[in-house]
């Protein structure tokens, strides 16, 4: 074997390595990129379930179905609407397809269709709550069937 050969092995050796390598830093980096924006997400979560947030403070009357919003609550209309800049962030990661559906569906799904409901008409049709609104309405229509779902397919949401 001629030096020249042995150049030209090394050099195939070295691209196929280089290849190798790429591959991997590229599946990693997706892998870190989806880690964080899971990781954005459930920060924004963490913030919508907050000690003193709307949600918090009406988790009963959320779960029974009997959430009704009083707009003469200065309080808690400021807090309503502090509630509806946090799903905002959540329907720019949605929209960015930051976030599977799945995770989106099973960890807010439920108080999607409740908090649309307590939106007023103003509200649902103003175009600075176009965003959230748009978001609720994608996550209740996607909600709707989920619930349609049998338990064995519903395990992909739990990723």
């Amino acid at each position: 074997m001629t030096s020249t050969e042995l150049r030209d092995y090394a050099t195939v050796l070295a691209a196929a390595v280089a290849l190798l390598v790429f591959i991997y830093n590229v599946v990693s980096q997706t892998r870190n990129r989806r880690i964080e924006n899971l990781t954005r997400f459930h920060q924004v979560h963490q913030r919508l379930f907050a000690e003193a947030s709307y949600l918090n403070i009406n988790l009963p009357a959320f779960e029974a179905g009997v959430a009704e919003r009083d707009r003469t609550n200065t309080e808690m209309e400021r807090r309503f609407h502090l509630m509806l800049l946090e799903i905002e962030r959540l329907a720019l990661l949605a929209n960015n397809r930051a976030v599977p559906r799945s995770t989106q569906i099973y960890m807010f799904g439920f108080y999607g269709p409740h908090i649309l409901r307590l939106m007023t008409t103003a509200e649902r049709e103003s175009l600075f709550w176009e965003l959230a609104v748009g978001y609720l309405k994608g996550l209740t229509a996607d909600v709707e069937r989920y619930q349609k779902l049998r338990p064995d397919e519903r395990t992909r949401f739990w990723r």
